[in-house]
């Protein structure tokens, strides 16, 4: 097997726990607050959350390597930046997927700081889901434009 076909499957699997895990927090635990009381709720949370927080940045980082390693493929000093439609979208790509990892490390960042995040950032689940969307969207896009 091809080492970019290894890569390109890491990275999707990574991809789906990732678009999982947010879709699971946007869709499937708001349902807990109707069925079980604040307490629970709040325990249940911490319990799903402490196993999230161990996974959760492994797959980022592997999912963002991975992304690395097959971009370089596309876009080089040899192949260019910006020269072909592929290119374009990519670097569009790289964009959102920037903009999720700040979350993401902003996030992590105030939970270990005891700080108190944005107000916005009590959103980002939902931003970020439909950047993921958006993103898998382009994905496929630039291998037919």
């Amino acid at each position: 097997m091809e080492t970019y076909t290894l890569v390109l499957i890491i990275h999707l699997l990574c991809a789906i726990i990732f678009i999982g895990f947010i879709f699971t927090d946007i869709f499937v635990l708001p349902v807990l607050n109707s069925k079980f009381s604040n307490d629970e709720v709040q325990k249940i949370k911490e319990t799903i959350g402490s196993r999230a927080i161990k996974i959760f940045p492994l797959t980022v980082l592997v999912l963002i390597a991975s992304g690395g390693m097959m971009f370089s493929k596309y876009v080089n000093s040899s192949l260019g930046y910006f020269e072909t439609s592929m290119q374009q979208l990519l670097m569009l790509k790289i964009f959102l997927v920037l903009l999720i990892a700040a979350g993401i490390v902003y996030s992590l960042f105030c939970k270990f700081t005891k700080r108190k995040p944005f107000a916005f950032m009590k959103n980002f689940h939902k931003f970020a889901l439909t950047i993921t969307i958006l993103i898998v969207v382009i994905a496929k896009l630039m291998f037919l434009i």
